[in-house]
């Protein structure tokens, strides 16, 4: 099944797709959507939180806390863990990042307007996470879950195959 985009509505505060990491102004514009996201929300992008985002931009939307830290010091000098944790679970607070267990990774949510589940593709091969946007299906697994599995919830589902670049290089080699 293709992924799905949800439609952003026309008062929307979020930011959507990702800027390419080399396009400092679109950077820069989503970045500000960003603020004004959390401001909406009654929450305050500090020039901190909002590094941490900006970094994680820098590496096409995803990279692990520690690779943050890395990049943070670099700029800053000595960067206690902790800063970039806090900063990355106010970003998951306000919808602008998900965890990917999988991987210890966090990636960039495309779709902060709408509080839905974090569905993430993972490729075994080269480590892309792509977010993926199909609430029916997401609330058909749910549902069964609820049914069968009391006690357990859907909250997050993370898929493991290879994308579509790794996917037609194994083909190619193979064919």
């Amino acid at each position: 099944m293709p992924a799905k985009k949800k439609s952003a509505t026309a008062h929307s505060h979020a930011p959507h797709a990702m800027p390419d990491a080399g396009d400092e102004q679109a950077l820069g514009q989503w970045l500000d959507a960003a603020r004004a996201h959390c401001a909406h929300n009654g929450a305050q992008l500090t020039e901190q939180r909002r590094e941490v985002l900006e970094l994680l931009l820098h590496r096409r939307g995803s990279a692990k806390a520690y690779d943050l830290q890395d990049d943070m010091q670099t700029r800053h000098g000595r960067v206690a863990p902790t800063t970039v944790y806090r900063a990355l679970d106010f970003l998951m607070e306000q919808r602008l990042v998900h965890k990917v267990d999988a991987t210890n990774t966090y990636v960039v949510c495309t779709d902060a307007e709408h509080d839905h589940p974090s569905m993430m593709l993972v490729c075994t091969q080269c480590g892309e996470i792509t977010e993926w946007h199909d609430d029916p299906q997401f609330d058909a697994l749910s549902a069964q879950v609820a049914r069968y599995l009391p006690g357990f919830a859907a909250q997050g589902l993370e898929i493991k195959g290879l994308c579509a670049r790794c996917s037609a290089a194994a083909a190619h080699a193979g064919g």
